[in-house]
């Protein structure tokens, strides 16, 4: 008896506290400068309190002018937003010795060679892409996306010079054909030398003591990029091998994993299926 009228008492406090610990956290958040810069967050706590009756707890208030302050609170910083993001980016981009041009409004895209970014104002968020690969998502703050680029243009450029990353891939394209028991000059797919050219990168430290902690990332976007650079710099030939690369056409280009998008140049690439190598004679 005493264990069944506990238990019922036990439930209902228990889910009086939950709705009160929400009721806490979204409230709470309104009074954050930065949960106000995110309109996903606001969202969620307006619905919080749309659905929350205060005299449950005990409280005597209504919420109805903070939900109606909080909306316009909310249209106020988008209509914001939409005057002055554009001019505030591009004027960061100057004052980082970057360029920045519109390339669509709706949706609104801006390219920050080598990079892009889209930016979805609505919901106050941006992202940065490069060869089409994501690469961060953050908030649509001017400021913040530069120095993000900044640091991503840094990491990219930290690696190999284009003359060892043409030996490391050649390395990589003779250790994926005996693998696969290939034949000198056979057509590999681009993606398969990945794990190769990943291992490749990787110093002393992690080939001792091969841990989460010691590996150097080397993905996709580091791959596209230094075969972009390869190209732009003319190393496509090297103790008597070129390095040749097979577009992607049709319907090879459904399937992005398994093929590869080279920037020839700012606004300008193409995707590409598969590698080989031959001696200089032969054209790519």
């Amino acid at each position: 008896m005493v264990n069944e009228l506990a238990g019922r008492l036990f439930d209902e406090v228990d889910s009086r506290s939950k709705d009160m610990a929400r009721l806490h956290k979204a409230l709470k958040s309104l009074t954050s400068p930065r949960t106000l810069e995110s309109p996903r967050k606001v969202q969620d706590a307006r619905r919080t309190l749309e659905t929350s009756n205060p005299r449950a707890f005990g409280l005597d208030m209504d919420f109805t002018e903070l939900i109606e302050a909080a909306a316009a609170d909310q249209q106020a910083r988008l209509k914001a937003r939409k005057i002055e993001f554009g001019r505030m980016l591009i004027q960061s981009a100057e004052e980082g010795d970057m360029t920045c041009r519109m390339m669509t409004s709706d949706p609104m895209e801006f390219s920050i060679p080598p990079f892009t970014v889209s930016v979805d104002l609505d919901q106050n968020l941006a992202r940065i892409h490069y060869a089409r690969l994501g690469l961060q998502d953050l908030p649509a703050r001017p400021d913040k996306i530069l120095t993000a680029l900044q640091k991503g243009l840094k990491v990219l450029e930290g690696g190999w010079s284009s003359e060892q990353f043409f030996d490391a891939l050649h390395t990589a394209y003779e250790n994926a054909l005996f693998e696969k028991r290939g034949h000198s000059g056979e057509r590999l797919a681009l993606v398969d030398l990945l794990p190769h050219v990943a291992l490749a990168f990787q110093n002393d430290r992690f080939r001792s003591d091969p841990v989460a902690g010691h590996y150097r990332d080397y993905g996709r976007v580091r791959l596209a990029y230094d075969l972009s650079r390869l190209r732009r710099e003319g190393m496509v030939q090297r103790h008597g091998r070129r390095l040749n690369l097979g577009t992607a056409t049709g319907s090879s280009t459904q399937d992005k994993k398994k093929v590869l998008y080279i920037e020839e140049s700012p606004e300008r690439g193409q995707y590409y299926l598969s590698v080989w190598f031959s001696g200089e004679a032969h054209s790519a």
